[in-house]
C-alpha cells in the first residue's frame, strides 16, 4: 500500500483517514479525475479553494451503485446531507470535482426513514422543526439552518463506503436535499456533531473507544488526518499578541466549526484584539485599511514580511493556542493581508463564539468522549 492509499484500522480500534489539500501531490491535478479511489482507502479530506476557500472536503460514497461526492467536513453541525436529484424547490448549483447528485431511486439500499423514527424524531426536535412527514409514504421531513444558509429534505438511510478498502457503515442516515440555500459548490456536508446521527457516533458502532481527531495541513504538500464534533466549552478572557496580554470579560461558549474559515470572537474582544494589531503594525511600518474586515499594507508597497508579523495566544480555561501569523492573518495579496478574526455579531451568532479552521492549522484537534478531554497539538500535520 503507497503514503496516499494508507487508511486503516489501528489496533486500539481507531479508523485513520489520511487528508489532503487539493494541490497535494497524491490528489490528481486534474479535479475532474478526482476520486475517492485515486486518494485514500478510508476517507478522502481535500481543501479546495477553487470550490469554496478555506473548507476542507471528505470522499464519500453513498448508495448501491456507490456515488462519489466531495462533502464539506463540520464539526460545527450533525446531520449530515447530499443534494439529491429531483430538487423539488431550489438547489445549490453543484461543482462537476463534487461529483454526481444522488439519485435515491437508483439506489438498491436506499430507504426512508419513517415519520416515527426515533432519528426522525430526535433530528426534528434538535432542529426546532415541527412535525413533517410524507404521510403517503412514511418519509420523515428534516430541515436545518447554518445561519443565512438551510437545506431541507426527507430523511434516509442508505449505505456509505469509505476508500477503496470499503469501510462500510450500512444504513447510514443522512439528508436528501430537495431544498436549500447553500453558498458553496459541494454536494453537501459531512456533519461530526455530538448527537446520536453524527457522522461520528455512526462510525462508532465500527470501534471500541469513543474519540476522535483530525488535523488540517495548512501547507498543501503536507498530510493531514482526520479522525469529528461541535464541543461546547469556556473560552478564556486572555488574548496575548506578541508580549501584550488583552485582559477582557470575554467568557461566552465556545463552538469548534472546521466548517468556518475565520475565527468570531465577542465584540469587546475583538476589538480590543483588532486595536492591539493595528498598534503592533504600525511600529512595523504597516496601515490600516478600514472597512468590513480589518485589513493592512505595508506603508512602502513592498510585499507582506511574514517573519515579522505579530503572533496571537488564546488562553481556554485549560489550554493555550499560540498562533503563529499565517493562523493570524488571510494573505489578499503579495502586498495585503487581512485579520482572519471577526466579531461575533457579524456571524449572527452573539453568545456564541466560533473557532474557525484557520486558527487550527495544522494543529491536530482531539475529542476523547470516554474521558470527556479536549485538546490541542501544534504542528502535527
Amino acid at each position: 500500500m503507497d503514503a496516499c492509499s494508507e487508511s486503516r484500522q489501528r489496533k486500539d480500534g481507531a479508523f485513520h483517514f489520511p487528508v489532503f489539500h487539493r494541490k497535494h501531490p497524491c490528489v490528481d491535478e486534474d479535479p475532474s479525475t478526482i476520486h475517492a479511489a485515486s486518494v485514500s482507502d478510508a476517507g478522502t479530506v481535500i481543501g479546495n479553494d477553487k470550490i469554496h476557500q478555506g473548507k476542507y472536503f471528505m470522499a464519500i460514497r453513498l448508495g448501491t451503485p456507490a456515488v462519489f461526492n466531495l462533502v464539506t467536513i463540520d464539526t460545527g453541525s450533525t446531520l449530515s446531507w447530499v443534494n439529491c436529484k429531483r430538487c423539488r424547490i431550489r438547489c445549490h448549483e453543484q461543482a462537476p470535482e463534487a461529483g454526481p447528485k444522488l439519485d435515491p431511486h437508483r439506489s438498491a439500499t436506499y430507504r426512508h426513514v419513517g415519520c416515527s423514527d426515533e432519528d426522525c424524531l430526535d433530528i426534528q426536535a434538535d432542529n426546532g422543526v415541527p412535525y413533517g412527514c410524507v404521510d403517503e409514504t412514511d418519509t420523515c421531513l428534516y430541515g436545518l439552518r447554518y445561519g443565512s444558509q438551510y437545506s431541507a429534505g426527507k430523511l434516509g438511510r442508505d449505505r456509505l463506503a469509505l476508500g477503496d478498502n470499503y469501510t462500510i457503515v450500512d444504513d447510514f442516515v443522512f439528508g436528501c436535499s430537495e431544498d436549500d440555500m447553500f453558498y458553496g459548490l459541494e454536494a453537501g456536508v459531512i456533519g461530526l456533531g455530538d448527537k446520536r446521527y453524527s457522522f461520528f457516533n455512526q462510525m462508532a458502532r465500527l470501534t471500541t473507544y469513543n474519540a476522535f481527531a483530525y488535523c488540517f495541513p495548512g501547507d498543501h504538500r503536507a498530510e493531514g488526518v482526520s479522525h469529528r464534533r461541535a464541543v461546547p466549552a469556556e473560552a478564556g478572557a486572555r488574548h496575548d499578541i506578541d508580549q501584550g496580554p488583552l485582559e477582557v470579560d470575554g467568557r461566552q461558549i465556545l463552538v469548534v466549526d472546521s466548517g468556518t474559515d475565520d475565527t468570531f470572537v465577542s465584540s469587546s474582544v475583538f476589538y480590543a484584539l483588532a486595536e492591539a494589531i493595528a498598534s503592533a503594525m504600525q511600529d512595523k511600518a504597516y496601515y490600516r485599511e478600514y472597512g468590513r474586515k480589518v485589513c493592512f499594507r505595508p506603508a512602502g508597497g513592498e510585499p507582506v514580511n511574514w517573519r515579522s508579523l505579530p503572533t496571537v495566544q488564546m488562553q481556554l480555561l485549560r489550554a493555550t493556542l499560540e498562533l503563529p501569523p499565517e493562523n493570524v492573518f488571510h494573505q489578499q495579496s503579495t502586498d495585503r493581508i487581512c485579520l482572519a478574526f471577526q466579531s461575533n455579531d457579524a456571524a449572527g451568532v452573539p453568545d456564541v463564539q466560533i473557532l474557525g479552521n484557520k486558527a487550527l492549522r495544522p494543529f491536530r484537534v482531539v475529542y476523547d468522549l470516554q474521558k470527556m478531554t479536549f485538546g490541542f497539538q501544534a504542528r502535527a500535520c
